[in-house]
């Protein structure tokens, strides 16, 4: 497994604790549920997500990293369910460096997204990840086009740090396209939030390779790359962050435990947050474009309107939409809320995949 020791088992203290957290979290759901009427042009696009998003924010600055993992199963596990729910094959296979790989779709169709999930490299993937890809293959499969989508278990957050994760992302790369024999022209790669982090870490070691992951040289360039509101930088400077404090469900606290879990004691640098990395450094990406949407109402959007800019200075081959009245990876986070309606955000990406593949 990619995190042997995954979920944690909680100190009688840690469950203790749990007690206080749970009715600390009734109480904010009351002053929210009333709160959220009078939250005006600074609150979220919608009332339910209004007391939604702020729920979000306390669950997650209030518990511990260990508390909020223990009621997470591994991603594999997740995988796992899914498949045997919809009634399908389970197509896991096991790479390198302790991580796990699964199918969704044909996986011997001649076209794959290599899929890095969020979750602030600390939490797993959950269903509305499987639930959405899995429609974007049968609305693909309606087109005559057969897709696959390859998901990656990557070890979470503090039970590995940084380079870890990025080494992992590159294994289930590079098996996809040494191990299964595929052509770079018709493998995508992309991710969201921490996994939009790993997608640009990949393509950084593609270029630049990483002193500590094995290279990987691929024979002509990836047929694109999207990222879906990317962790780019782990400063909290930016004027979104105040801007869009009470309309998104990312709140500076945990996102700053969660980054130094990921680097682990480590400084960020170019491949672990990719803010910091000179324009000149994304000038010769090995893939043939790039999608990168955001959404209006997150605090990272002035990090990655930033990160953009620099990015098409150097790579012109970049598209960027910010989806209005939207908030952090709005088509994954939406979903898990119950949401199945069309985001801005997720619509450009569909269009765009399907224009590659």
């Amino acid at each position: 497994m990619a995190s042997d020791s995954y979920p944690p088992k909680l100190t009688p203290l840690e469950r203790l604790d749990m007690i206080p957290a749970s009715l600390s979290l009734v109480a904010a759901s009351l002053y929210w549920s009333i709160a959220a009427v009078f939250r005006g042009k600074s609150g979220a696009s919608s009332y339910n997500k209004h007391i939604k998003f702020a729920l979000m924010r306390k669950a997650m600055t209030r518990l511990s990293i260990r508390q909020t993992q223990s009621t997470n199963p591994p991603s594999n596990e997740i995988y796992d369910a899914y498949i045997k729910k919809q009634g399908l094959e389970n197509q896991t296979v096991t790479l390198k460096h302790g991580a796990l790989g699964h199918w969704l779709g044909n996986k011997d169709a001649k076209q794959v997204v290599v899929y890095y999930h969020g979750g602030g490299f600390a939490l797993p993937l959950n269903n509305a990840y499987f639930e959405i890809f899995n429609e974007i293959i049968e609305d693909f499969r309606a087109q005559g086009k057969d897709v696959a989508i390859f998901f990656l278990t990557y070890t979470l957050a503090p039970y590995a740090a940084y380079p870890t994760q990025t080494r992992q992302a590159v294994e289930a790369l590079r098996y996809v396209i040494q191990e299964t024999g595929r052509d770079p022209a018709n493998v995508v790669i992309g991710g969201d939030s921490a996994g939009g982090n790993l997608t640009l870490g990949v393509l950084s070691h593609l270029s630049h390779p990483h002193e500590a992951i094995d290279q990987l040289d691929i024979p002509g360039p990836l047929a694109g790359s999207f990222l879906i509101a990317p962790w780019v930088s782990f400063s909290q400077g930016f004027p979104s962050f105040q801007k869009n404090a009470n309309k998104d469900m990312l709140a500076p606290p945990y996102l700053a435990r969660w980054s130094a879990a990921f680097l682990g004691g480590k400084k960020g640098d170019n491949y672990s947050e990719p803010f910091l990395a000179p324009a000149e450094w994304w000038k010769d990406l090995k893939t043939k474009d790039m999608l990168v949407v955001a959404g209006g109402d997150e605090v990272f959007l002035g990090s990655v309107e930033q990160f953009v800019e620099k990015l098409k200075s150097v790579f012109p081959s970049t598209s960027f939409i910010i989806g209005a009245d939207e908030a952090h990876v709005a088509p994954i986070v939406n979903r898990m809320l119950n949401d199945s309606s069309e985001t801005e955000q997720g619509k450009a990406v569909t269009s765009w995949l399907s224009a590659r593949l």
